[in-house]
């Protein structure tokens, strides 16, 4: 079954809300990079762990630019706990 973008969202989503990456490693290509906005990257493992320990990231506003069948580019908001802050998200996802 082909995942569309929101579900895809929506995986990554309910994984930080319920520190289970299950979903989401189900999807990840071995070869996955996380490319943080200052340029820090997180391997496939180290991602998925960051999702299952992550439980004050809150992910909303999930926005779906434009996709195909090799790339997914969209928005999303994030709201952490303990006053640490709050963002907008433009991320840009290589498929397959």
């Amino acid at each position: 079954m082909t995942n569309t973008g929101l579900k895809t969202l929506e995986m990554w989503r309910d994984g930080f809300a319920c520190e289970n990456s299950d979903a989401i490693a189900e999807i990840m290509t071995d070869g996955f990079i996380f490319v943080g906005s200052n340029g820090d990257t997180r391997s496939r493992e180290e991602t998925l762990n960051w999702v299952s320990t992550t439980p004050d990231l809150v992910m909303s506003d999930l926005e779906v630019l434009y996709e195909n069948d090799e790339v997914l580019v969209g928005l999303h908001s994030v709201v952490r706990s303990g006053g640490r802050g709050t963002a907008k998200v433009m991320f840009f996802a290589r498929i397959g």
